[in-house]
């Protein structure tokens, strides 16, 4: 009779994060590192777009203080704005005066807005092309609510539940309901198939955006709640 295989879902997680050597595994745990990995790379990933998110609205803060004109570099030459280059892959390079995009920036809203919006739609986007090639893993309810997302941004920023999405709801729920990660009061995010009208900032705000990134880290790296939860088997590929 074969023993069944002896995992340590701690060191599992350890070693995926990189604070344990590989080798510190026995061979079963080893193998499932190797199978485990590609779903603990996209929660990390998760994980970094949030981080990223959080360092962008800081910035964003920072910039539309007024007071941020003061921390500009010194003008190079008697009465000249401090200026910034945008590289070309040629070496060329776009040249911006400093102090008139902080004040753009900082005085018109709708440009704030906009950015803001820009990174969250980034973040979906990039989310779905490490999700694509995994079909979703096992479309867990969370996951979902990230593909119908990402169709609504990449369309307009509008929702509009094709045939095929409706069938794909059918299969697979959408929706933040069990997500590990959501607003203190509980708010609840579902897709369905009559949903319409745009998604950010409508359907949900920047902070929402945050708090789906964290729930699908946490879903894709807490080994030890998946294996408790009886999940592990649909995220191996």
């Amino acid at each position: 009779m074969t023993a069944a295989p002896t995992l340590d879902y701690l060191l599992i997680e350890r070693a995926l994060s990189g604070s344990l050597p590989i080798d510190r595994l026995n061979l079963e745990e080893t193998d499932f590192y190797e199978k485990y990995k590609p779903a603990f790379d996209v929660g990390r990933l998760a994980n970094r777009m949030a981080q990223g998110y959080y360092a962008f609205l800081v910035a964003q803060l920072v910039a539309a203080n007024p007071q941020s004109i003061n921390s500009l570099p010194p003008a190079k030459a008697l009465g000249e704005d401090p200026t910034g280059e945008v590289k070309r892959k040629d070496g060329t390079a776009h040249t911006l005066n400093l102090r008139h995009y902080l004040d753009l920036f900082r005085e018109d809203h709708g440009v704030q807005r906009e950015v803001l919006q820009s990174w969250a739609t980034g973040a979906l986007l990039t989310l779905d092309v490490e999700l694509s090639p995994h079909k979703y893993f096992d479309h867990a309810p969370v996951l979902e609510l990230v593909y119908h997302l990402r169709n609504a941004v990449a369309h307009g920023n509008r929702f509009n539940i094709t045939p095929k999405g409706r069938d794909r709801l059918k299969r697979y729920p959408a929706h933040n309901r069990s997500a590990p990660v959501k607003s203190p009061v509980g708010t609840v995010f579902e897709i369905t198939p009559s949903l319409s009208g745009p998604l950010l900032f409508d359907f949900m705000g920047p902070g929402d955006v945050l708090d789906l990134l964290q729930a699908v880290e946490v879903y894709l790296t807490r080994i030890r709640e998946r294996h408790a939860a009886g999940e592990l088997s649909g995220l191996l590929r």
